[in-house]
């Protein structure tokens, strides 16, 4: 099956990273939520044709929702968590308590940049594109544009964003179709189906 077109023009910005340098760049793949078994298979596709033998890029495929949950484990707060979302129920002002709670866990160190940094330092130095996944696990305690933002000075290879949401207009970002849109990526926003 050919690769589709939108992911290869990440793919071959990528290897255009590896063979005439400069800033590593960052993208932002946003694609409909209810896609989300299509996409991973998409990344795979893209996986596979960048680790092609005439491209050599190693593939790092990291999951935020793993990252998130190990986070949670090692404060204590994993069924602490569970328990106090069934609790709350439908009171917002208790549930942006127990969110607020998980993003101030995410942010305290080791933050959730410094688990990704982590994840990734095995494959410094070599060519190898960084794809971060199961971002929806995420909402609504933490930004991904904080996120890319973190990652941005201290990972210098291409990292791409699978993104669950929708794109307003040019720029605004939409995360799972249900927060209000987020402006200031600085990345670039690859819509599912689009070609960058």
């Amino acid at each position: 099956m050919p690769l589709r077109d939108d992911l290869r023009g990440i793919g071959e910005r990528v290897l255009s990273f590896y063979t005439r340098g400069g800033d590593a760049p960052y993208f932002v793949y946003v694609y409909d939520p209810r896609v989300e078994w299509d996409v991973r298979r998409d990344l795979n596709d893209l996986q596979l044709w960048l680790q092609a033998p005439d491209r050599a890029v190693a593939c790092a495929a990291i999951s935020l929702a793993d990252l998130f949950w190990q986070a949670l484990a090692e404060e204590g707060w994993s069924d602490a968590l569970i328990h106090a979302e069934r609790e709350a129920g439908d009171d917002h002002a208790a549930l942006a308590e127990v969110h607020r709670s998980v993003g101030e866990i995410l942010r305290q160190q080791p933050s959730l940049h410094n688990r990704v940094v982590e994840a990734i330092d095995a494959f410094q130095g070599n060519r190898t594109a960084v794809f971060l996944y199961r971002a929806g696990a995420l909402y609504p305690a933490y930004r991904t544009s904080t996120l890319l933002d973190e990652l941005r000075g201290r990972v210098r290879m291409p990292v791409t964003l699978l993104y669950p949401g929708s794109l307003l207009g040019d720029f605004g970002l939409k995360f799972m179709g249900r927060s209000e849109p987020a402006y200031g990526y600085r990345a670039l926003i690859v819509p599912r189906g689009a070609r960058p």
